[in-house]
């Protein structure tokens, strides 16, 4: 019996990394077009291609709602097979999340835009300043947006309202959205290979498992 529950225990592992595995294999198949604009364009070419680059992240919206509302899932013990999982957070208010996506990558494009004019055609520094905090908002609020796009059913607006405001009265929360991020960052450089594999689908369960409090107090008012 005790080698039985062994064997179970090894089994559930392996099931937990072949679910983590297939979720994060769907999210990168799902954001192709970013992958071509890499393959193709490169990085270093971002800047010069900027609004080209930014049309490419457009599926990002549907997918990392996808990731966040399988990680959920698989946090509370409910998940299914993780294609079934990724499947339904993704066609689930397919259009309403694209068009959230759509309006992040407008006000990131504006926020850049008035940067790089600011910043080197009228040189006026405040507003420089201003349109960069901006942009590092506009940025830094994507964990909270599709968090929330993938569990709840609300407007946009109301959705982009309590995203800025858990970003602002959360703060400990924003910056444990950011070490996760920064975490899959220096994985990536330690080990690229291994870390491609399962970097979506172990972010997307950083940000939901480190949210649960958060989630819990909105759901209680």
């Amino acid at each position: 019996m005790e080698e039985l529950f062994n064997i179970e225990k090894v089994f559930g592992f392996c099931e937990k990394v072949c679910y983590f595995f297939t979720v994060n294999l769907l999210f990168v198949i799902s954001n192709i077009p970013v992958l071509l604009f890499l393959i193709f364009v490169g990085g270093g070419k971002v800047r010069e291609c900027f609004p080209l680059f930014l049309l490419c992240l457009l599926p990002l919206a549907p997918a990392l709602s996808a990731v966040m509302y399988a990680m959920n899932r698989l946090i509370h013990g409910t998940e299914r097979s993780a294609f079934r999982d990724y499947k339904k957070g993704y066609c689930q208010d397919f259009l309403q999340k694209v068009r959230l996506g759509a309006g992040q990558l407008f006000a990131v494009l504006i926020c850049w835009t008035n940067i790089e004019f600011f910043a080197l055609q009228l040189r006026i520094l405040p507003l420089a300043v201003l349109f960069l905090l901006l942009f590092a908002a506009t940025v830094l609020v994507t964990p909270n947006l599709y968090l929330l796009a993938s569990r709840y059913e609300m407007k946009n607006i109301q959705i982009v309202k309590t995203a800025v405001t858990l970003l602002i009265a959360k703060p400990v929360f924003t910056l444990g959205n950011i070490v996760a991020l920064a975490l899959i960052l220096a994985a990536f450089e330690i080990s690229a290979g291994t870390t491609v594999l399962f970097m979506g689908s172990v972010y997307g369960f950083l940000v939901m498992f480190m949210n649960q409090g958060v989630m819990r107090s909105l759901e209680s008012r």
